[in-house]
């Protein structure tokens, strides 16, 4: 079977397992996406939508915000997949097993990502729809943003893959650093321009802040310029080959020092 093959199987199962996992799991699916609309309704609320408008030249603060969320959202999410998997696995003794794979367990990972940010996706075109009505934003809008920010975070959520490898790679030595990561997720959420304007060469490092730009750039028709596009492209490269180089170092101090069973 040829490697292609392979990937679109994966990929296949990967959607089925998720799907039937959401369902099965339809409590906890339903309180997790309960803490993210909170999470967002705190962001609106200490959001200054004037101060947005102003700097943007625009009366769609809330569309703003609500880009810079959806974006938020989806990089948390690629972010814990990553990092809990690798604890999780490890605990239960198959991450050595998993290792076996012909492809890279990081790319195996990944590919869990795509599949879960598809789902989220589902999630976020019907807070986009609801936040749309209320602002008079028609759905057939709301669903561009919605598909332009999916397409567009492609590459910040594998930036932000790649933050989740390093803390993933911590797990491995240290074994739990699940508060650490929520504490690194809360941190982005204040400073990043989730819900503000883009003004600090710093929100440029988050992985998703240029992409946040550019999706509202698109939303107001504006021009985007390259150096933006290929600046957004290098943070995200940078930040998922040092996960990479960081885990695969997780990985070899393990099996020197430790042990995949005895978590």
């Amino acid at each position: 079977m040829s490697k292609f093959k392979t990937l679109t199987n994966m990929i296949s199962v990967e959607l089925e397992m998720e799907v039937k996992s959401k369902a099965k799991y339809l409590v906890a699916t339903l309180a997790d996406f309960t803490v993210f609309t909170f999470a967002y309704l705190a962001v609106l609320f200490f959001s200054d939508t004037g101060d947005l408008n102003t700097v943007y030249r625009t009366n769609d603060g809330v569309m703003l915000i609500l880009i810079g969320y959806m974006f938020w959202t989806l990089g948390v999410m690629a972010m814990d997949l990553s990092t809990q998997t690798i604890e999780a696995d490890s605990r239960a003794g198959i991450l050595e097993t998993e290792l076996q794979s012909s492809f890279p367990l990081w790319f195996l990972m990944l590919i869990r990502v795509w599949v879960l940010i598809v789902l989220t996706g589902l999630y976020l075109l019907i807070l986009g729809i609801i936040t749309g009505a209320m602002t008079g934003v028609s759905i057939g809008t709301v669903v561009v943003i919605t598909f332009e920010v999916l397409l567009i975070s492609i590459i910040s959520n594998i930036g932000m893959f790649g933050i989740g490898l390093i803390f993933g790679a911590g797990s491995l030595i240290f074994k739990s650093v699940g508060t650490w990561a929520t504490l690194l997720q809360t941190g982005i959420l204040l400073i990043a321009n989730v819900g503000s304007n883009y003004s600090s060469n710093l929100q440029a490092l988050i992985p998703f802040g240029l992409g946040i730009e550019i999706t509202r750039s698109l939303f107001l028709g504006r021009q985007i310029s390259l150096a933006t596009i290929m600046g957004y492209l290098a943070v995200n490269l940078v930040y998922l080959l040092i996960g990479i180089l960081i885990f695969n170092g997780g990985l070899r101090h393990e099996r020197k020092f430790g042990s995949f069973e005895r978590f």
